[in-house]
Order: structure tokens, then sequence, then C-alpha cells
């Protein structure tokens, strides 16, 4: 009967820990910032993905209805956006941001299209606005190697 219980005990355990959440939190004290950087579930653009560049170093290639945190530097930080392949008016868009160490801040990209171009247009939100968006997002695949750098 104990061996049952301690079983049982062991494999609640496991399955609260397998269905934890994909976020991501800041240490105390951290000495960066935590920029997530998200792009909503848009129909006509889910073929589209958009290379994120911070500072001028490409960061990720954020696909539709994905997210990620990015560890930036206290300071200056600049997100540009930029669709890959060809098109005519190709157009970088971005965002400047000034971050605090230990300070989480949110950018939502939204797919803006007219008759010559298609870009990611990047805005920062609060962070209540940017959970209500992300509630069904999960984490870009380029997740992993932003977290190994």
């Amino acid at each position: 009967m104990k061996t049952f219980v301690c079983g049982f005990l062991g494999m609640l355990l496991l399955t609260a820990t397998a269905f934890r959440s994909d976020s991501r939190s800041v240490p105390a004290g951290a000495d960066y910032a935590t920029v997530i950087i998200y792009r909503g579930g848009q129909a006509f653009a889910l073929g589209l993905n958009y290379s994120i560049f911070a500072n001028g170093e490409k960061i990720c290639k954020l696909s539709n209805n994905r997210y990620i945190e990015y560890k930036a530097k206290p300071g200056k930080l600049s997100l540009t956006a930029q669709r890959g392949g060809i098109e005519v008016f190709k157009r970088e868009t971005g965002i400047d941001l000034d971050v605090e160490a230990g300070k989480k801040y949110f950018v939502q990209g939204d797919v803006k299209s007219s008759l010559m171009r298609t870009r990611l247009e990047l805005s920062e939100v609060t962070e209540n606005t940017a959970k209500r968006n992300m509630v069904d997002m999960t984490v870009d695949n380029c997740q992993e190697a932003l977290d190994s750098k």
C-alpha cells in the first residue's frame, strides 16, 4: 500500500511539472532586462516569418502566433523586423526602447499590408495587453538559441 501511495504521488508530481508554463521568470536583481516580442495569429500572413534584429544583430525569425523572450543589456535597445525574400519597396520597421535591468518589456508585432509591401509593425504594449493577446501562443523555435547565448 505504501509503495502504491508513493508511486501515485510521484506520478502526480511528474504530471504537474509536465504541463508547466513555457514562460521564464527574471531573477531578482538581474543585470539584464527581459523583452518579450510576440506576433499574433493572423490568417493572411500565416506563411510569413520576420527576422527580428536587436541593435543590428539577428536574434530570431519570428513565426505566426509565437513569442520569444530576449535578454537585453540595460540602455538603448533598437528592435527591427524585416521580411526575407524579394519584395518591391522592402522596408524595415522598428522600435527603440530604453530598457532597465530587472524589468520586463512587451513588444507586439502586427502584420500590416499595403498594395506594394507587407511589414511587421512593432509597438510597445502594457503587460496586461500582452498577457491578454498571448493566451494561446507558444514559444518560437528559435528560443533555444537565444537561451544558449
